[in-house]
């Protein structure tokens, strides 16, 4: 018998390998067959002898509707998600963080923290190498600090946390979950995750608009952190994560030990991850900031929010499905342009165009280029997309990087001069 893998990339093959480990055949799915000298892979067309199946395993983002998942479960063959499977070999202690945006910030800022505090840990999951990786050779004394995305939540069902952390929940992925209801009860099934006496933490507006889903979560905001709080600007510019996150990881934190004192000292330490409301620097009077990681609508809100106007704001890309008319009341008076550009221009031009003067390029360099050569003086020039990088760079990291050099470059002179 065989256990099939769906998705075939950093956590199919490395969930393929923890199976093998256990004596186990594997059959992989992917978009298109691959070559792996340990496994056979198949491509997503090609017929599946489904009598020798026992088992399916998702890799993250593999919907839930996809046809071998629909056959198996008409068969009564179990269906489960790779972070599920990986955790039904590990013993550690286990945190786990989600939200729609800071995830992966806040994931980081928790695992320096308790490292810094002489504690073991590993950041895990979302984030960079999988659990099934890392269950390949795990360390019991490590804590794993788990970035999970809605995707990985879709899947899981064993209770393996001692901790829990929801940041928030905005709109994002509804084209794949069809209303904010649906996307919501995804992200709160983090405390269906708990362990017996584990502690769940989520934002103050987490409990307010979603109570109805939680069950014995604390507001993190109401637990006093240490930290004095500075201004915004200093934060980015520092690089230091802003205090909401700090906020959040404070209750984590003390829930492994870690002194007022150790937090506080270890905090000086860290640094944001980069494409986070990144500063680049201040030429011509212009305030350069990369928020390429600013991929919905509420991520884009919350940079704004966070920079002194005025404001020219950079946005487009592959359209995630949201509305962009919830911009338009919190930008008012602060944001003085923007400029669309990429697969979504269209869209944002029709919703946004009659509250803010607003220019259409067809690139992210065009828009660069036009938002220096239109922009009065101080002024900031914030790259957040609100939109996925896929219509034009491999990555949120790709569209950062090119961003970061663009700017570096300063391709606007090369513009006038041309």
């Amino acid at each position: 018998m065989k256990t099939l893998v769906i998705g075939f990339s950093i956590s199919g093959k490395a969930c393929a390998r923890l199976l093998q480990a256990q004596g186990k055949q594997v059959l992989g799915v992917d978009r298109k067959a691959l070559e792996m000298q340990t496994a056979e892979v198949v491509s997503e067309e090609a017929e599946i002898d489904w009598e020798e199946i026992e088992q399916v395993i998702l890799s993250p983002g593999v919907p839930p509707d996809h046809s071998h998942v629909k056959e198996a479960l008409k068969r009564g063959i179990e269906v489960i998600g790779e972070v599920e499977f990986a955790c039904r070999f590990l013993k550690n202690r286990m945190v786990g963080i989600t939200g729609t945006n800071g995830k992966t910030t806040v994931t980081l800022l928790a695992t320096h923290i308790l490292q810094e505090s002489g504690r073991k840990a590993r950041a895990l999951g979302n984030i960079g190498e999988s659990l099934s990786g890392y269950a390949l050779c795990p360390d019991e004394e490590e804590i794993l600090v788990v970035e999970l995305s809605s995707y990985q939540l879709e899947t899981m069902e064993k209770r393996c946390l001692d901790a829990a952390l929801c940041l928030n929940i905005t709109p994002d992925h509804l084209d794949r979950y069809g209303s904010m209801e649906e996307y919501a009860k995804v992200k709160c099934r983090i405390g269906d995750c708990l362990k017996e006496g584990g502690e769940w933490f989520v934002s103050r507006k987490v409990a307010k608009d979603w109570g109805a889903f939680l069950k014995g979560a604390r507001v993190f905001e109401e637990i006093a952190s240490p930290v004095a709080p500075i201004s915004s600007i200093q934060y980015i510019q520092l690089g230091l994560p802003e205090q909401p996150n700090i906020e959040a990881v404070y209750p984590l934190c003390r829930y492994f030990g870690v002194s007022d004192e150790d937090f506080v000292r270890a905090l000086k330490t860290f640094r944001k991850p980069k494409h986070r409301i990144e500063y680049l620097g201040e030429c011509e009077g212009i305030q350069f900031y990369n928020d390429s990681k600013g991929t919905n609508v509420d991520a884009v809100l919350y940079a704004v929010s966070l920079l002194d106007g005025p404001i020219t704001l950079l946005a487009g890309g592959k359209d995630k499905g949201a509305s962009y008319r919830p911009w338009i009341e919190p930008f008012q008076g602060k944001v003085a342009r923007i400029v669309v550009f990429g697969q979504a221009a269209p869209k944002l031009e029709a919703e946004l165009a009659d509250a803010f003067r607003l220019v259409r390029k067809e690139s992210m360099k065009e828009a660069l280029i036009a938002a220096v050569q239109m922009a009065d003086r101080p002024m900031n020039i914030l790259l957040s997309p609100g939109c996925s990088s896929f219509d034009a760079f491999q990555s949120y990291e790709h569209r950062g990087n090119e961003f970061k050099r663009m700017v570096e470059e300063k391709v606007w002179i090369e513009k006038k001069r041309s």
